[in-house]
């Protein structure tokens, strides 16, 4: 018995079953981890509370990932970005210890990839303290990180923001750009390394 499909989404619906797609580590995809941090600022209405995504990768391969609800409201997208980026500074300190428990090897700074402008120049400059004092004290720790050279921030286009895909829900074409972006792949159709 053959399945008829109204239109070709619902075919590729159809096609694209979830349990197909996984993470597939590469042996040769290189030895420094580094991550995405992102926020959606203003998403949750009800409570005004952002999200954030964070991703982290060792080489091109994901190992570590996480979304949740931030846990203070924001002002502004920047906050919102700040407060994420602080939550991917204390992981990745985690995993750079981690890494250099596993590896007997130092592990230089980390790299965050950043999508907000505004936030990276909160990160890295202590004159536009006074912008954001009101912001709660634990959430400061990341211009520290960046003071000591444990972290660097960068900017990243939000076209290329892999932890999007983690902090709201993407119209269908962005979902499956970003789902190929994130290193997750059809199984199926994959050969091992």
């Amino acid at each position: 018995m053959t399945d008829i499909y109204e239109n070709t989404e619902e075919l590729l619906l159809a096609k694209d079953e979830p349990k197909d797609y996984g993470i597939t580590y590469k042996h040769n995809g290189g030895n420094k981890i580094h991550g995405y941090s992102d926020s959606s600022y203003g998403v949750n209405t009800q409570e005004g509370k952002g999200t954030t995504g964070i991703i982290f990768y060792y080489g091109e391969s994901p190992i570590s990932w996480s979304t949740q609800k931030q846990a203070t409201v924001a002002l502004s997208s920047c906050e919102s970005e700040f407060i994420a980026a602080t939550a991917a500074a204390t992981q990745a300190l985690w995993l750079k210890r981690l890494l250099s428990r596993l590896t007997h090897s130092d592990e230089e700074k980390i790299t965050i990839l950043v999508d907000n402008k505004s936030a990276i120049a909160l990160m890295k400059n202590p004159v536009f303290h006074g912008r954001i004092k009101h912001i709660d004290t634990k959430y400061h720790f990341i211009r520290e990180c960046v003071e000591r050279d444990d972290i660097e921030v960068q900017f990243v286009s939000g076209d290329f923001q892999k932890a999007d895909i983690l902090t709201k829900a993407l119209p269908k074409i962005r979902f499956l750009t970003m789902r190929q972006l994130i290193g997750l792949n059809d199984l199926q159709g994959t050969a091992c390394d």
